[in-house]
């Protein structure tokens, strides 16, 4: 089969035609790995990543203390280390041949190099990792919520007090997002945002419906919330210069989390519909928002990940001491 083909039959490939199939085969190249061989190393460096054309690999997460979590074995189709596409990071697990295998590796250099240059290909690509990586996001917090402990008696939050808006945009240029979008791309998401004070608890996306754009944080702090019955548990904290409404705006599905004001909060509003026409542009500022949303996921990804390998690594832990006690 030629690398084209190999492409193809990829499922995020699945929106790229001949000719974005025929740029993408330079963008890339072809790797072998025999049983036994580590295509990723938890801990390394991650700026590429590897999709699966043959074979099988087994995914596996070094836990706090010692011991693994198997996390997964995939095959044919599969995309490992895709988070090394998105933000200079570390690996967040390991991944292992089982079989022979067969790779294609695609690195992050020459795929924002390709998106400077306005390069459809890769920016549909990225596009297509990015939503890969919101389902598996959604997959992690499901199970993190299945291990949670006690949590907490929720309330109705009450509303937001007005107050006077701080002089914020002088601020924006230290957020930790401003590298991200430069400042033409921070002038930008001002204009096309509106600010939004929160009162603590205020509740900015409902977990039942999808939410209505994203959120930058300015000031004070947001975090998501799983809801069971009327009791919450936070599973993440957006401070200063996170975005909120991830994977959601993405996806068009329902967030799942609640999300509300930890503090006094001030945030800045990207609308649903002004958030898709800049995704779905092709000059300067929708490879700038590209950039921040990927170091938001690629961010997100290991702090949840963590959070759940402490969790299982925990409840573990109390079944040893309960069969102890025993």
């Amino acid at each position: 089969m030629t690398a084209i083909d190999l492409l193809r039959a990829l499922p995020v490939c699945a929106e790229l035609d001949e000719d974005a199939l025929r740029v993408l085969s330079t963008l890339s190249h072809e790797c072998d790995f025999a049983p036994g061989d580590w295509l990723l190393r938890q801990g390394e460096p991650a700026d590429f990543a590897y999709a699966i054309t043959h074979g099988e690999v087994g995914v596996v997460r070094t836990l706090p203390g010692g011991g693994e979590l198997a996390l997964a074995e995939v095959g044919a189709g599969s995309l490992v280390g895709e988070i090394g596409l998105l933000a200079a990071t570390h690996r967040i697990a390991s991944v292992r041949a089982l079989t022979p295998v067969h790779a294609i590796k695609f690195e992050r250099g020459v795929f924002t190099a390709a998106c400077r240059m306005r390069q459809p290909a890769a920016r549909t690509m990225l596009h297509a990792v990015l939503a890969r990586l919101c389902q598996t996001m959604r997959l992690l917090t499901e199970q993190m919520a299945e291990h949670l402990p006690a949590a907490t008696p929720w309330t109705p939050s009450p509303r937001a007090q007005t107050e006077a808006l701080f002089d914020y945009p002088q601020f924006l240029s230290l957020l930790r997002c401003a590298p991200g979008l430069g400042e033409a791309g921070l002038r930008e998401f001002v204009a096309r945002t509106t600010p939004r004070v929160l009162a603590p608890g205020e509740v900015l996306f409902h977990a039942e419906a999808p939410a209505d754009g994203i959120a930058l944080v300015v000031r004070g702090a947001a975090e998501a919330i799983a809801i069971r019955e009327r009791e919450s548990q936070a599973l993440q904290v957006f401070g200063p210069g996170s975005l909120c409404g991830l994977p959601s705006a993405l996806d068009g599905r329902a967030l799942g989390l609640r999300v509300r004001a930890r503090e006094q909060s001030l945030v800045l509003h990207f609308p649903q519909g002004g958030f898709d026409e800049a995704w779905q542009a092709s000059d300067e500022f929708a490879f700038s928002l590209l950039a921040v949303v990927g170091e938001q996921v690629a961010d997100s990804m290991p702090r949840l990940v963590n959070r759940l390998a402490q969790q299982i690594g925990l409840h573990r832990a109390q079944l040893i001491l309960a069969r102890g006690v025993g």
